[in-house]
């Protein structure tokens, strides 16, 4: 999750379709490094990786983030001494985890229906063995189903802790998100503290959401959790987000080093 987009040896930036590889070196340490430091340094090879940039921004490890909430949150933490993350498919907004407007899906259902006929077209076969043209349709059109329905998938396995991104309260998310402002507070971390919390797990990517308009674009295949409607531009969100398909649960509690994550806890101006 640090080291993502950098050679840790030589600080080689990755593009797309770089292959990056993982391993150890002489003294055991793990490293992650660029194909021009691999023979040097790489003692031991773990895996490669072939280069995707993130579908996210990651903030700086110093952004300040805020989390509102009613009191009986507030102790909950502290007694499980665990982060609630709810289920995508529990939030409010029906466009959560939503690609797009439906009356333009014929739009993007073109887009991957081209991308699936290349891709088909393409793969490796044996010599001399040709794919007919109603074979690469029939592949393409099953590709296109079967991302669908992986994407209704997706907002039951998909599980999100939703933060406010600022350096100061806003008394705009004190009445958006507590039920009583009268018994509410909101807890505030950083990026660097909330990751550090909850043990640096790598399966939780933190960062943050990008607001667009629906009439115009629409969310790509990794990106959709990423992405939300314009009109919800001013919660300035920043998402701890973690997949995990063996679950069916409303929510997952993960561990947290609650001393690590509340930098400062603030009370209700009511």
């Amino acid at each position: 999750f640090e080291k993502h987009d950098n050679c840790v040896s030589c600080g080689y930036a990755f593009r797309e379709g770089d292959t990056s590889f993982s391993g150890y070196g002489d003294q055991e340490e793990p490293l992650y490094v660029c194909g021009t430091c691999t023979p040097a340094k790489l003692k031991e090879t773990a895996r490669r990786t072939y280069y995707m940039a993130r579908h996210y921004k990651v903030p700086e490890p110093t952004a300040v983030l805020w989390r509102y909430m009613d009191f009986t949150k507030y102790a909950s933490l502290l007694s499980t001494k665990s982060l609630y993350f709810p289920g995508a498919a529990c939030f409010d907004d029906v466009f959560e985890g939503a690609k797009g407007l439906a009356e333009h899906k014929h739009k993007w259902d073109a887009h991957y229906l081209d991308f699936f006929r290349r891709a088909v077209r393409s793969a490796p076969r044996l010599a001399g063995v040709e794919i007919t043209e109603d074979a690469i349709e029939t592949n393409a059109q099953k590709l296109l189903r079967d991302i669908e329905k992986s994407g209704n998938r997706d907002r039951e396995r998909t599980f999100i802790s939703c933060w406010h991104e600022s350096k100061y309260e806003s008394e705009a998310m004190w009445r958006l998100y507590s039920t009583s402002m009268s018994y509410a507070v909101v807890i505030q971390t950083t990026v660097a503290a909330s990751y550090d919390a909850l043990g640096k797990n790598p399966r939780i990517a933190i960062g943050r959401v990008e607001y667009v308009d629906f009439e115009t674009s629409f969310a790509d295949i990794n990106g959709a959790f990423w992405r939300k409607r314009k009109s919800f531009e001013h919660e300035r969100e920043v998402r701890l987000l973690v997949s995990d398909r063996r679950q069916s649960a409303p929510g997952l509690a993960l561990p947290c080093d609650i001393a690590t994550l509340v930098l400062s806890v603030v009370v209700s101006p009511k």
